[in-house]
């Protein structure tokens, strides 16, 4: 049985594997080995370095570590005597001051009159110099006079330096107090932008017109233009009174027609050159080409211009429909890509709807059409190869594939696969300098990241790694990279090597972590352990806490209502605050994967473009007849789903070779033809 005599921080020339009768032998090997490595670098090489550097941290404030934690659930309890009684426990420890922050936090949060607490709040900033914690403490004093509605206190926490803007609340304290009457430019702005309002705006307002009589012109035409785009159709009637006799008719007619863009913006109710027909133009044009985008292409290019619009507005405007309609897979596309002004997205689109109809001679003058740049990209140089290929000119295709197989990512994969290539897989974890392990030990923010790590606040020792590292030198970041990862760290480890630029440090770029658990539901749920892994390194970068502006929650990235109905399907509850628990998250995400898979006949390009974007929509991009899968994944409508799945598939295909200790299932084998839904 083979064994590995040297651990992953050596040098690839100090890495064996050698039969067991031969170690013997080899001893006087490794010690030359090893000399050799301290002696030509003088880099740390020490075996089981790793782990010791990770003990020094995680064993360094074990004791105060446990205390904080009692004291942190203490002040959740509100039990905030006690934890001035046992607060001296951990003086020494790293956290200590953020102990103090939420004991503050809580104390406002409680008070009956949190202004008093104002100078507890500089005090704080006095002792520890952090300005962001201070920032969120005075938000917590805003928020919870605000609630209180003590009003003329709002006021005074609101002219603290450097605070948080609260615009509805600042205002409604203003108008309550009697310190404005009338509109400002900055009360009128806020006014213009209903999508910015809070109830305290709602309140606030109403109040404001009475007491002034009236408001500022321009404002009232960006606040009703604003509300009819959001459909808000009634709140826009009510200000109606405000216009003179014309304009009230011209507002009448948007309101009464919006639900009929296409005659709407034909007639005399739009016409009008100024930001506000312009605004009310754009958003008739979107509706229209939502039922007949043809027709609306066509009319946008003969009138825009009497909107007030130039030629380069118009003539973009005519690219986006014209590559919206070969998203859509329209039969007008072709023709309205041929007229549209060549902008990049029309040039790529007219290459994707080439290869969408197999005309390779077609793909060949479309790429012919791009930039050089553009050209010169590895997407579009392997489907130059593809469609050289497909044309009988093999050498030169081989060529072309031979160049780009060099490449580590998802086209240099595929090119390799067409000409049956190694691939451009080399993995040598870097080595740590001892220089580079004392700049860790030695700093506090360092350490206070990592104790956040430890206490279960990654959000909070997200942002100090990564104020440490902004000015670290490389040794510095490959040694962070290490630290992290042997923490189980591994989104600051995957940060951190990124930031290095070692492309070569697969274990720490590819990492598996919970792997028994990703083994268990693999193996439960038919889904192959490299395709979780390849999901969530997409997803998360291994965070298991993060949260997108679209409302995705963790490792697996659960928006809630899908989360929600695949808990249904296993017999558990899963509120939204529960999605950051990464075993819960991961068991969900993988049980979603099963779901798509089975469903797109456990085809792994269509499985994860449905992560993404949704079985509906892949249900959508479905095909007529069976079509190859590279071709399927480059014609994706979605920009985003488009890279997420070349993405999923790299991903995928590296993880596989990562546990797999270097059997290759190639990329090829995961993306098997796409064809019509039966």
């Amino acid at each position: 049985m083979p064994v590995t005599l040297f651990p992953a921080p050596l040098p690839d020339a100090c890495r064996f594997t050698l039969e067991l009768s031969l170690i013997p032998a080899m001893r006087k090997f490794k010690i030359r080995c090893l000399l050799a490595v301290f002696i030509l670098s003088g880099v740390w090489t020490q075996i089981g370095g790793a782990t010791e550097l990770q003990s020094s941290f995680s064993n360094r404030y074990q004791q105060q570590r446990q205390s904080y934690i009692e004291l942190r659930q203490l002040i959740a309890d509100h039990d905030l005597a006690a934890v001035a009684l046992r607060r001296s426990e951990i003086d020494d420890y790293p956290l200590a001051y953020y102990l103090d922050y939420l004991l503050l936090r809580k104390r406002i949060e409680l008070a009956d009159k949190p202004v008093k607490l104002l100078r507890r709040v500089d005090d704080f900033y006095e002792n520890h110099q952090d300005a962001r914690l201070r920032r969120r403490l005075l938000s917590v004093l805003k928020n919870r006079t605000a609630n209180l509605r003590q009003w003329v206190d709002y006021l005074v926490v609101a002219g603290q330096k450097n605070i948080a803007d609260h615009p509805c609340d600042d205002l409604l304290s203003r108008v309550k107090t009697g310190r404005i009457k009338t509109f400002d430019k900055a009360i009128a702005e806020l006014w213009a932008n209903p999508s910015k309002h809070t109830s305290s705006c709602d309140e606030a307002f109403p109040a404001l017109i009475a007491r002034s009589g009236n408001v500022p012109t321009r404002a009232l035409w960006q606040r009703t233009v604003a509300l009819v785009i959001r459909n808000q159709l009634d709140d826009a009637r009510l200000l109606l009174r405000y216009f003179n006799r014309r304009d009230r008719k011209t507002i009448e007619s948007w309101i009464n027609g919006v639900d009929s863009p296409a005659e709407l913006l034909q007639s005399a109710g739009v016409g009008g050159a100024s930001e506000h027909h312009r605004r009310i133009a754009k958003f008739l044009l979107r509706k229209w080409g939502r039922q007949d985008l043809p027709a609306a292409s066509r009319y946008w290019a003969r009138h825009g211009s009497n909107f007030g619009f130039g030629k380069k507005e118009v003539a973009a405007q005519v690219s986006k429909y014209a590559v919206l309609a070969a998203k859509l897979s329209m039969p007008e596309a072709p023709e309205l890509l041929k007229s549209a002004p060549s902008d990049r997205d029309v040039r790529y689109w007219r290459v994707r709807m080439a290869l969408r109809i197999q005309n390779w001679q077609m793909v060949l003058d479309q790429l012919d059409e791009l930039t050089e740049k553009e050209g010169r990209s590895p997407r579009w140089q392997y489907w130059r190869a593809r469609a050289l290929s497909e044309l009988g000119f093999r050498a030169a295709a081989k060529k072309i594939y031979l160049a780009l197989a060099e490449n580590f990512n998802y086209y240099g994969f595929l090119s390799a696969d067409r000409i049956a290539a190694p691939y451009s897989i080399r993995e040598a974890e870097p080595l740590v300098e001892e220089n580079a392990i004392e700049y860790l030990r030695n700093s506090i923010q360092i350490q206070r990241a990592i104790e956040f790590f430890l206490v279960n606040t990654g959000w909070e020792g997200r942002r100090l790694w990564n104020q440490a590292l902004q000015d670290a030198t490389e040794p510095q970041l490959v040694a962070a990279a290490t630290l992290a990862s042997s923490l189980n760290w591994h989104d600051r480890g995957y940060a951190a090597i990124k930031l290095a630029k070692k492309d070569n440090a697969l274990a720490t770029l590819f990492p598996t972590p919970y792997e028994n658990l990703v083994d268990t539901l693999s193996s439960g749920y038919s889904v192959p352990k490299e395709l979780v892994y390849g999901v969530m390194r997409q997803e998360s970068s291994f965070i298991p806490d993060i949260k997108s502006s679209a409302g995705a929650i963790g490792l697996m990235q659960l928006m809630p209502a899908t989360a929600k109905e695949v808990g249904k399907k296993l017999g558990i509850n899963v509120p939204r605050w529960k999605l950051t628990d990464s075993e819960l998250n991961i068991r969900l995400g993988v049980k979603y994967l099963e779901l798509v898979l089975h469903r797109f006949g456990r085809n792994p390009v269509l499985a994860a473009a449905a992560y993404n974007a949704g079985p509906h929509r892949v249900n959508q991009w479905q095909v007529d007849t069976v079509l190859p899968a590279d071709i399927w994944v480059e014609t994706i409508p979605f920009d985003e789903t488009r890279d997420y799945v070349k993405s999923v598939l790299f991903n995928t295909t590296v993880s596989g070779w990562r546990i797999g200790n270097g059997t290759l299932t190639r990329l090829i084998a995961r993306m098997p033809d796409v064809s019509p839904l039966g």
